[in-house]
Formats: C-alpha cells, structure tokens, sequence
C-alpha cells in the first residue's frame, strides 16, 4: 500500500507524514519505508510505502494508494510562507496548493484540519489510524497519546540532514515552524496583502468557516 501524504504548504504536512509513519510504525506495518515524493521510485520498492508531497501526483492515484491531505487559513499559510522564506506575498504559492488542494481532497481517506490539530493532536492520531484502515485490533493497541508526544519531541538532527539540508527520517529542516498559532498572520501580513487574499479566496475561506 502507497500511503501518500499530501498536505497544503505550511498546513501541518509534516505533522501528518509523521503521524502517518509513526502510526504504521507502531502498528508494526510491514515492509515500510517513508520519505518525500523525490525519492519516490526507491519507496515504491516496498510493500508499504509513505511518501510526502504538496503537488497532485496522478501517478500515484493510478496505483493502490490511501491518500491524507490537511489544509489551512490561506492567510496563515501565507504569514508562515512569509516568515519563512522572507517573501512578500506568495499568491503564487496559495494558487498552486489551492489548486493542489482541490485535486487531492476528493479522494482523501482523510483531511486534516490544521486548526482541529492544534487543539486535540491525540484526538487527530486516533482519527488518522481509523482513516489508515487498520484492523481494529491493531488500532486498540495503539497508544495515541504516546504517538502525539513523540511526534512534538521530534527535531532536525544535523547528523541526519541531507544534502537539501532536511531530516531524512522526519523530514523537518531547521527552523520549520516559524509560529503555529491559529491567526498569526495578523502579526505578520498588511491589510493590504489580507484584502488582496480575501479578494481571490474568499469564496474557498468562506466555505471551509474561516471567515
């Protein structure tokens, strides 16, 4: 099984990768590799396979694949890409995982709400193992509040970094969260760039109860 992880930029993405890895983990899934969509042909390699992306990836959703995604405040993905890479307003980047978004949602297993994940994480990791479709056994046997702390212990470590600079086993890089709060970019965009964005998305924030 392709367990594809393909959460919104800035949206809890990783959270949800590593959720995802450390469920099957802990479920003792067998034959299981995890990593980015970049190293997707040697992943595939394997019975079971995690593999995280932002871009649909029609290849795939051809084969026998369980799809995750998670999406976000457009205004505060943008105030984390903002802060993140020290851009000014990255339309371009709502665009695309909007666009991303809309192809992946439909036959998502799951989607996470990013705002939901903030305020129960082992209530998210228990939502997730149903999602996964593990046997019930398996499930009851998990232990989600430990599952949770270890996810929020996790951090880069140098000795693991890649060339790309990012972790290979969780895929965090130094200085991944810039400030996960809900409603942090009113700390960091203009009125200006929150009009312009409201003005294109209003109708995808509106629907989703972001307004």
């Amino acid at each position: 099984m392709i367990y594809v992880c393909a959460g919104m930029y800035r949206s809890g993405s990783t959270w949800l990768y590593n959720a995802v890895r450390l469920i099957l983990q802990n479920a003792n899934v067998p034959d299981l590799a995890a990593g980015l969509i970049s190293d997707k042909e040697q992943l595939l390699k394997h019975k079971n396979s995690v593999i995280k992306t932002h871009n649909f990836e029609p290849d795939l959703v051809k084969r026998e694949s369980l799809v995750l995604t998670s999406h976000r405040d457009l205004r505060d993905i943008a105030g984390s890409l903002v802060r993140k890479f020290n851009s000014d307003l990255p339309i371009k980047q709502l665009r695309e995982t909007v666009e991303s978004h809309a192809q992946w949602a439909p036959i998502a297993a799951y989607d996470l709400r990013y705002e939901d994940l903030l305020s129960d994480k082992p209530g998210q990791i228990k939502k997730l193992a149903q999602a996964l479709r593990l046997p019930a056994t398996a499930q009851a046997q998990l232990r989600y509040e430990s599952i949770s702390e270890a996810i929020d212990n996790e951090q880069f470590a140098d000795g693991r970094a890649t060339a790309q600079r990012y972790d290979s086993v969780n895929l965090l890089h130094a200085g991944h969260i810039t400030d996960g709060r809900h409603g942090s970019w009113k700390d960091t965009l203009t009125p200006q760039v929150v009009t312009e964005i409201e003005q294109e998305f209003g109708p995808w924030l509106a629907a989703r109860n972001y307004f």
